[in-house]
C-alpha cells in the first residue's frame, strides 16, 4: 500500500535504501522521487536523466512539439504558414524542466535555471569523433551556437571530457557565458551523445553563475548532468 500511494513519502524513503541502478531498472523512480530526485525517461529517443523532484516540466515545449507535428502532417499548408506555426524560433527542445514559480500563464519558463534536451538528425555514420576532441567540439559549440560573432556574448570553456555512460560514449562540456548587457552571466554543462549513428542528443543544465556558488545547489545541478545517458 505504501509503495502504491507513497504515503508520507514512505516509498521515496524506501527507494533511497536501494542502489540507484536497481531502482532505475524497475522504473519506480519515474513515478516516485528517490531522495531529492525523480527520473525522466524518453521512450521515443531512448535517453534518461534525473531532475530535482520539485522541478516541473515546461508544458510550452510539449505544445510546440504538437503544433510542429500538426504542421508536418498538413500538406496543404504553405511553407510560410508552417514557419508561423512553429514560431521560427529554431529547434524545439525534446523536453525541458525548471523550478516551479517561474512559468507564465502559457506555461513558458521565465527562469535562467533549467534543463533541456535537443534531439537532432545527423548524417548516417556520424560519431562524436567527427566533431574532433572534446575540447575541439566544445569550442565549436561555443563559437558557432552560444556566442557567435556579433552576438555580444563571450563564452569561456571551463572543462571538457569524454566519458562512457550507459550504452555509449559522450562528450561533456562546462562553460561560462557572459551575456553583456543582455543579462547576468550564465554557467552551464552540456552533454552530447550519438544514438544509432544518425541522432545527436544534447542535454544542457544551465543557471546563473552566482547560483553555482551555492555548493548544495551546484551539486544538484551536477547530479543532473552526471545522470544523463542513452539507454540504447
Amino acid at each position: 500500500i505504501a509503495l502504491t500511494a507513497n504515503f508520507c513519502g514512505v516509498t521515496s524513503n524506501i527507494l533511497t535504501q536501494i542502489p540507484e541502478s536497481t531502482v532505475e531498472q524497475t522504473g519506480l523512480d519515474t513515478f516516485y522521487p528517490r531522495g531529492d530526485m525523480k527520473r525522466f525517461k524518453s521512450g521515443e529517443h531512448q535517453y534518461t536523466f534525473v531532475v530535482p523532484k520539485e522541478w516541473v516540466q515546461d508544458t510550452a515545449v510539449e505544445l510546440a512539439k504538437i503544433q510542429n507535428r500538426a504542421a508536418k502532417l498538413d500538406y496543404s499548408m504553405s511553407m510560410s504558414s508552417r514557419r508561423n506555426t512553429s514560431g521560427g524560433a529554431g529547434a524545439i527542445p525534446d523536453v525541458a524542466y525548471g523550478p516551479p514559480g517561474y512559468f507564465n500563464e502559457r506555461g513558458i519558463s521565465q527562469s535562467d535555471t533549467n534543463i533541456s534536451t535537443l534531439v537532432s538528425p545527423v548524417t548516417k555514420g556520424f560519431t562524436l569523433q567527427s566533431l574532433g576532441s572534446p575540447t575541439e567540439a566544445a569550442e565549436t559549440l561555443l563559437r558557432v551556437s552560444l556566442a557567435p560573432p556579433g552576438s555580444g556574448k563571450v563564452a569561456t570553456l571551463l572543462a571538457a571530457c569524454e566519458e562512457v555512460r550507459g550504452m555509449s560514449n559522450l562528450y561533456q562540456f562546462e562553460y561560462r557565458v557572459d551575456r553583456g548587457e543582455k543579462g547576468l552571466p550564465l554557467r552551464a554543462i552540456s552533454i552530447i551523445a550519438v544514438r544509432d549513428g544518425d541522432i545527436l542528443v544534447t542535454m544542457t543544465v544551465v543557471s546563473l553563475e552566482r547560483e553555482w556558488e551555492d555548493e548544495a545547489f551546484a551539486a544538484k545541478l551536477r547530479k543532473v548532468a552526471q545522470s544523463f545517458k542513452l539507454t540504447k
